[in-house]
């Protein structure tokens, strides 16, 4: 029988995998790497994007395992940082870095934002949305 602390971790990782298998579906791809490249680099522009209280929200919906790495290198300085959709794809390319392959922004945020609406709490959803651009809207799925 494992201990406590074991069965956490464990359970974390499940729901991170879960995540990423939602991602894979989003992205229609078996590529995991690809998968997590996406989710991590939607995922850091979005915090990037949102205040400092938001981004704690949003944390808070998270697995573990995936608030570590949405909080990886993460400074609530000078936050929100302003962006357009466009400049918010910008942000996902570069984020994503040269091991993500080909990642298409315009392809990868909607499907995170996607899995994000699935499995986040739906007023948590309501907040971010509420924050973000009205050009932002088109990315997230219809209610």
């Amino acid at each position: 029988m494992s201990d406590p602390i074991t069965r956490n971790f464990n359970a974390s990782l499940q729901k991170t995998y879960e995540w990423l298998r939602d991602v894979e579906d989003a992205l229609s791809t078996d590529d995991r790497p690809t998968a997590y490249h996406a989710l991590r680099a939607v995922l850091h522009a979005l915090r990037d994007r949102l205040t400092p209280v938001e981004a704690c929200e949003l944390a808070a919906e998270l697995p573990a395992m995936l608030r570590g790495i949405y909080f990886e290198g993460w400074s609530p300085v000078g936050k929100p940082e302003k962006m357009d959709k466009q400049e918010f794809f910008e942000r996902v390319k570069r984020l994503a870095g040269p091991t993500s392959g080909d990642l298409n922004p315009a392809r990868c945020v909607p499907a995170v934002f996607g899995v994000l609406q699935k499995r986040i709490a739906a007023g948590e959803i309501d907040d971010i949305r509420g924050v973000l651009p009205d050009q932002f809207a088109e990315l997230w799925p219809e209610d």
